[in-house]
């Protein structure tokens, strides 16, 4: 039984034995809990990554409906307070996020979240909004999933891939981690080597994917929040340092533009550890973010919150109610435990 399945399931029987309950009533830390989604919808009917599917319409709605019953559902300019005047807050904040700006943002979260009357902070490239364009992960995904081969292998780096052995959902994420260690100057490389490989074009691009201006400013004008996600979403640790400095004023400069509001937030594409750098967080205060975020994992406390390095999890497809409610419990009673 894989990890998380286990995990699930020792969370329902927390539920169902009343320990989770019980947990649930003890006092709970200060502390700002960030949530992030990228895509809604049935990954099993997209051509594209699967992976980068959060949530169905439907577990969106239950799970906004679980936070928002249980603790505080805070916005943009909260969590910057929180950052900036921590000594204010008192209790458990949860913030939600959405990152690469999906149509699936506008068409599927966005009604949710208004119908609840809770904000989220959606985090658009901005070279994205409006266009048919295919991102790096989803070229890859659709490749392997069209290949007319097999068993291929790829010369760089050295790596041997069976798709009826190990399926092609193990497969991808193995290339997409390859693709993310390549270096910068080999990202287009990779694709061409990979379609060779698999026998299998890239996608044509004939459908848009992400949402446009118009449909940005109704979200605005519906309560919701617009950060930036750089400009061409390459991975930030990868650039010169002019060039990522390039990548956080041009996005910001856009967006504020189109908008026609202050663009104070900024999440790092990928968000890992190694996907940014102290530089990245530098050029972020230069290029006049008031806060940014991660996404590798973490609870963030006021009064020990890093302005450039806010962390947030993953919001897992599939996962129980049983589990949010026992995450929820032990989070908000150590302030550092995520289950």
């Amino acid at each position: 039984m894989p990890a998380y399945a286990k995990r699930d399931l020792l969370a329902d029987l927390s539920r169902f034995s009343g320990v989770t309950r019980v947990l649930s009533a003890l006092p709970r830390k200060p502390l700002l809990i960030v949530l992030n989604y990228h895509r809604i919808g049935e990954p099993d009917k997209s051509p594209y990554d699967a992976e980068v599917f959060s949530a169905t319409p439907q577990d969106l709605d239950a799970q906004i409906s679980f936070w928002k019953r249980r603790f505080h559902i805070a916005t943009l300019e909260e969590a910057i307070d929180m950052v900036e005047r921590p000594e204010r807050h008192r209790g458990t904040s949860i913030l939600f996020t959405f990152d690469d700006g999906y149509l699936d943002n506008y068409e599927l979260a966005f009604p949710i979240l208004a119908n609840h009357g809770v904000q989220a902070i959606f985090f658009l490239p901005t070279s994205f909004i409006g266009t048919n364009r295919i991102p790096w992960w989803d070229v890859i995904a659709y490749i392997v999933k069209n290949s007319r081969k097999k068993r291929f292998r790829l010369e760089a780096p050295p790596c041997e891939f069976d798709l009826a052995a190990e399926g092609i959902h193990r497969a991808i994420p193995r290339l997409l981690d390859l693709y993310r260690r390549a270096a910068q100057t080999g990202s287009e490389h990779f694709i061409a080597l990979l379609e060779d490989a698999c026998d299998s074009p890239r996608p044509n691009g004939s459908h848009r994917c992400f949402l446009n201006w118009d449909e940005a400013a109704a979200m605005l004008r519906g309560g919701m929040a617009i950060g930036s996600h750089t400009h061409s979403h390459e991975i930030l640790s990868r650039l010169p340092d002019h060039e990522q400095l390039r990548e956080l004023e041009t996005s910001r400069s856009i967006l504020q533009e189109r908008l026609g509001r202050p663009v104070d937030a900024l999440s790092y594409p990928v968000g890992l550890r190694e996907s940014f750098s102290s530089y990245t967080q530098t050029a972020a205060q230069k290029a006049g973010y008031r806060i940014a975020f991660s996404f590798y994992g973490g609870l963030n406390k006021p009064g020990a919150i890093k302005r450039y390095d806010v962390m947030r999890h993953g919001t897992a497809f599939g996962r129980s109610i049983g589990r949010y409610q026992l995450q929820a419990a032990l989070a908000a009673i150590t302030g550092s435990y995520w289950f």
